[in-house]
């Protein structure tokens, strides 16, 4: 009696991300082939695996490739630094590279902060940090105008404080009140 090889079959292992656990092989085909796997498990690569079954049960060896798809890192735009207390408007929930997920902690228009993204489950995708750049708001200084007699000559203030800040002056100068 000849009895003709069988082919071990097994349930396809799905798709993983790089990095996530990996659970072992089984060890007896879905048709009741026992045997090894070779080589060990990777989980951060896409790798080919060989059943090669025990002796004495007429069975040919099978493959299996596991998919370990790599991890990418979500991406954003740069928010530009702010002054203290501006409007700081809420950060994209959707990166640049269509990565979904939150960010943390709460935003703060008060002082430098860096924010985690932490991108939704499911997407192979690692987290991302963006720091905003909080600066303090800055009190021009000048020297201060010597009084003067109702109606005497007055000149224009300075549009550049003495700390280097540049601006206008309202309401007009009036050298009589």
């Amino acid at each position: 009696v000849v009895n003709p090889n069988v082919a071990p079959t097994f349930t396809q292992v799905a798709p993983i991300c790089s990095g996530a656990t990996l659970s072992a092989l089984p060890t007896t085909s879905t048709n009741s082939i026992t045997g090894t796997w070779a080589p060990a498990l990777n989980n951060i690569t896409t790798t080919t695996y060989t059943f090669t079954p025990n002796a004495g049960q007429c069975a040919t060896t099978a493959n299996m490739t596991i998919v370990v798809n790599p991890n990418v890192t979500p991406t954003f735009t740069q928010v530009a630094p702010i002054c203290s207390g501006a409007t700081l408007s809420a950060l994209p929930t959707t990166s640049t590279n269509s990565i979904t997920g939150t960010w943390t902690p709460a935003l703060n228009n008060t002082t430098t902060t860096t924010y985690t993204f932490t991108p939704n489950g499911g997407q192979c995708a690692t987290t991302a940090n963006m720091t905003i750049v909080v600066n303090p708001n800055v009190t021009p200084s000048f020297t201060q105008v010597a009084p003067i007699c109702s109606g005497a000559s007055l000149s224009a203030l300075p549009i550049t404080s003495t700390n280097s800040i540049t601006g206008t002056w309202l309401p007009a100068l009036n050298n009589s009140t």
